[in-house]
């Protein structure tokens, strides 16, 4: 009874090398239970596989919560002993502002492989493609590198450096609206003419929950964001959001080349009405931003000019 009660003790608890152990056979059982299903095994040999790779599989589930208190107190201490980690960790701003560079030179890569497509292809619809994420790169870089030259001149001018922060939200939001331009055609390829690319199911399923993903952390952070009323802070996240629908667009293309039963008309009615809907959220977004940034920039001098007089 002790002996049993100590193996149930450390299957509770179990150190970090079970763990790894138990994830490593649990992924080689779902990948063997996988390919017997496919050949049609129904033996004895076939049940084991499935039988175990259901126990370890909630067994990983089980162990990946009960480690994750002590994953996170090992990561986060490993963090703070590093200058560049903390500040990812603890500065919210500071992360938003690496995030960029990351999605900046993703945008940039982006450019490139649709660049090549269209004309491996011969498809203008990657070439609308390309020209979007083009102007979408050069609208990160300019936001980018607009912060970095506002911090160089208002320096630790709180209120200079807000003002300032203001001009480039209003011109963001400016930029948007010529992004709209590239959108609109990229848009009016993907209804005119079909997407040369081949697609799977797997890939389309991929490409659906990356999509989700990515939509459901753009409108997450765009609300969080909100409580650090930084304008530049706000810039990228509007930049993100107005990515993170062009995916909702690219996505549905895909699920109606890979799962529509061939009625292109009706389909193309669907990829047009959620494209000219992405195109109008991109231009009330863009003069949301141009509107608020002047208002704000309207308060921020009336408020100088009150301080000036009571000086």
């Amino acid at each position: 009874m002790k002996r049993a009660g100590a193996i149930v003790q450390f299957l509770k608890s179990p150190p970090l090398w079970f763990c790894v152990l138990a994830w490593v056979l649990a992924a080689l059982l779902i990948a063997g239970a996988i390919a017997s299903a496919a050949v049609g095994g129904f033996g004895a040999f076939s049940y084991a596989l499935y039988a175990g790779a259901a126990v370890f599989l909630a067994y990983t589930v089980y162990s990946a919560v009960r480690m994750a208190p002590k994953v996170k107190a090992a990561f986060t201490a490993w963090a703070e002993k590093h200058r560049f980690t903390e500040n990812l960790l603890r500065d919210y701003g500071y992360r938003t502002i690496v995030l960029a560079v990351c999605s900046f030179v993703i945008s940039a890569a982006y450019v490139v492989l649709n660049a090549v497509l269209s004309v491996l292809a011969m498809s203008v619809w990657y070439a609308s493609l390309a020209g979007y994420y083009l102007f979408l790169s050069g609208l990160r870089f300019g936001v980018l590198f607009g912060g970095y030259r506002i911090r160089q001149r208002a320096g630790s001018d709180e209120k200079k450096s807000y003002a300032e922060k203001l001009k480039l939200y209003r011109n963001c939001g400016i930029a948007l609206l010529v992004l709209e331009t590239a959108l609109g055609a990229a848009v009016t390829q993907m209804v005119q003419s079909e997407s040369p690319a081949v697609h799977t199911q797997i890939m389309a399923i991929a490409s659906a929950a990356y999509t989700f993903y990515k939509v459901a952390f753009a409108v997450r952070n765009l609300v969080r964001v909100r409580r650090y009323k930084d304008p530049l802070l706000q810039s990228f996240r509007n930049i993100n959001l107005t990515d993170a629908s062009v995916s909702l667009i690219a996505l549905q293309t895909t699920l109606v080349a890979v799962f529509s039963e061939g009625d292109d008309a009706k389909m193309n009615v669907l990829n047009a009405v959620t494209g000219f809907a992405v195109c109008a959220l991109t231009i009330v977004l863009g003069i949301w931003m141009i509107v608020s940034a002047s208002r704000k920039r309207k308060e921020w001098k009336e408020e100088r000019c009150e301080d000036g007089r009571e000086e």
